[in-house]
């Protein structure tokens, strides 16, 4: 039965969903937790510093400075991703994508050396508290990188696989599950980001 435009918009109204989507309220909690656990660990680092009998100040390598821009550019080519996605223009969308991964996998090799940084100026993980923290903290936080990585390369595989779908891409129309999905990485680097800027310069206070 064919439907008259009037009843179509009754229709649509009614069915329309205008609350948020489960799978970005379930990303909001994760977000909450996670912050949370790093919120814990800074507060406790803020507590142990307090003891001056067990914490050797030192200064924060300047390697953590380049992480920070190289994963501040993460989020900056995976939004652009994103808006290319939305105007389909999906070429430049999975080049935004693998340069996006490129520059999280960076973020990682820096922390590294950041670490060796510290190690070669006697800052290990057993030998020295005030070290320790950041080994902790940095290695929590680079988990959380990992998964994001994990889950975008997963995401430019399949961008490459579908370049020719014959019903979205070859036809310029975006799938609206993927959309969804990729907003949902978007908003978890957004994130994992953000933290990491809090933590640079938390760490940069009380390392100086």
């Amino acid at each position: 039965m064919n439907l008259t435009l009037s009843e179509q918009d009754l229709l649509r109204e009614k069915t329309e969903y205008t609350g948020v989507h489960p799978q970005k309220f379930a990303l909001w909690i994760a977000m909450a937790s996670m912050s949370m656990f790093f919120a814990a660990l800074t507060s406790a680092l803020l507590v142990k510093k307090g003891d001056y009998r067990s914490w050797e100040g030192f200064r924060l390598p300047m390697v953590f400075l380049f992480s920070t821009v190289a994963v501040i550019g993460v989020s900056v080519c995976i939004h652009a991703a994103l808006i290319s996605y939305r105007k389909a223009k999906f070429v430049q969308f999975r080049w935004l994508m693998f340069f996006s991964f490129l520059l999280g996998c960076l973020f990682l090799a820096l922390q590294l050396k950041g670490w060796g940084v510290m190690k070669q100026g006697g800052m290990t993980i057993t030998e020295n508290l005030s070290g320790s923290f950041i080994y902790v903290i940095t290695a929590a936080h680079g988990v959380h990188i990992i998964a994001g990585l994990v889950v975008m390369l997963v995401f430019i595989v399949h961008a490459f696989r579908n370049r020719k779908d014959p019903i979205y891409e070859l036809r310029d129309i975006i799938n609206p599950k993927r959309q969804l999905n990729l907003e949902l990485l978007v908003s978890y680097w957004h994130y994992v980001d953000a933290v990491w800027v809090y933590l640079y310069v938390f760490l940069y206070l009380n390392y100086r």
